[in-house]
């Protein structure tokens, strides 16, 4: 076990002698810079020339990120967010097209003589319905094309949610 604690120091380094210092005490301009940087660019640290430079170099890389954004063809993310969300609205638009069931009745305002007038109705006309004419069944394609779409519409629900939120972050980025 070697207990030895060796320093060598920096390259051309001398005893008592400060890189970023004059003999007097006072820094060097190396030292300033180090000392501003050191200070994390606080505008209380930096001297009028400094602070105005800064200014203007902010202000200019403001007005140059505002003139970019206008002129940046839109990203593969924003591109697939615009097809989702045109898909999304094909798929809102067909389900529109195929009927849905019948609507439920608000049975919580009938009362039980009315219900059993609406129950008796509707299997007397089943009863007919099943006697003397066609079948009213929805063929296997229409509960599959049905199922397709509902899934579809989820699926680009969510899928243009997440663009969507992609997009945003990608234009905090900026």
């Amino acid at each position: 076990m070697n207990n030895d604690l060796a320093h060598h120091g920096i390259k051309g380094m001398h005893w008592g002698v400060r890189r970023f210092q004059n003999e007097d005490g006072t820094l060097t301009a190396a030292g300033k810079q180090r000392a501003r940087e050191a200070a994390g660019s606080q505008a209380k640290s930096m001297d009028d020339a400094d602070l105005r430079a800064k200014v203007t170099r902010m202000n200019l890389e403001k007005q140059y990120g505002k003139l970019s954004a206008e002129q940046v063809p839109p990203s593969q993310t924003e591109k697939a967010k615009k097809l989702v969300d045109q898909t999304n609205e094909l798929v809102r638009q067909t389900k529109k097209m195929v009927p849905d069931t019948k609507p439920r009745l608000d049975l919580s305002n009938m009362s039980d003589k009315e219900l059993r007038d609406k129950i008796n109705r509707e299997l007397l006309e089943r009863q007919y319905s099943d006697l003397f004419s066609q079948p009213a069944t929805v063929s296997q394609g229409q509960v599959r094309v049905n199922q397709i779409l509902t899934v579809a519409g989820n699926i680009l629900a969510i899928g243009s949610t997440a663009l969507g939120i992609a997009v945003e972050i990608q234009k905090l980025r900026k």
